[in-house]
């Protein structure tokens, strides 16, 4: 198991909102390696200070995982995850937000990343050749199953796989795409005005424009600039 802390300084304005203006990209990373020398790699995104703590964090639940098959550990992840995320301790930090989800989001990819390369295929395509009851057990439902129990959402995945070649195409066109980096919040008009003719010239017909000012009008005349 290796974690590591990693920051990037932006350039100035980039990565900016109305309430995180200057903030370092950063990633709490978590590798986890089996007994044949494959490595799953997770990370979980944060803004620079506490970075750390995410690592940390990361670290002890990744312990909870040592010497388990990965195939054993994604049989029955979703109930996994509800373990560690409610571990007694730890859970007082969260347990379903912040420094302990943060932690439990770099694991669990890592996790999933290790898993689809033991199996040899993309994530994509071991997720889609699941069983309905299988793609379940990787969940924690815990959250909803007032409204949503397991039995109900294996029954509504079922109700769909009879179709999913239908959908199949979507693998050789991919999905729409947006530019999210014209219009940070700190940028000026004139860069959002730039941004948005690369954003066209690289064929994006859709861009994100960060809001927020405390003048209203400097986000009107953006948004202006952006359409």
């Amino acid at each position: 198991m290796i974690f590591r802390d990693r920051r990037f300084p932006l350039a100035t304005g980039a990565g900016s909102d109305a309430i995180h203006k200057d903030p370092i990209y950063s990633y709490a990373v978590t590798r986890l390696a089996d007994d044949k020398g494959r490595v799953g790699t997770g990370l979980a995104f944060t803004l620079g200070a506490g970075n750390e703590l995410v690592c940390r964090a990361a670290a002890f639940y990744a312990e909870r995982l040592k010497g388990i098959p990965i195939e054993d550990l994604m049989a029955d992840f979703g109930q996994l995850f509800n373990r560690l995320s409610n571990e007694q301790q730890y859970r007082w930090l969260g347990p379903h937000k912040g420094v302990v989800h943060l932690a439990l989001a770099s694991v669990t990819n890592a996790c999933f990343d290790l898993w689809a390369k033991t199996r040899g295929v993309p994530l994509w395509k071991l997720l889609t050749e699941l069983s309905a009851a299988e793609i379940v057990n990787t969940l924690d439902l815990s959250y909803l199953e007032d409204e949503l129990t397991k039995a109900e959402a294996i029954s509504l995945l079922e109700s769909n796989m009879a179709t999913g070649h239908k959908r199949m195409g979507i693998i050789e066109k991919g999905y729409v795409g947006y530019d999210t980096s014209v219009g940070w919040f700190n940028y000026s008009d004139e860069k959002v005005r730039e941004n948005c003719k690369r954003a066209l010239e690289n064929g994006f017909s859709a861009m994100k424009l960060k809001v927020g000012s405390e003048d209203p009008l400097r986000d009107i005349r953006r948004a202006h600039i952006v359409r």
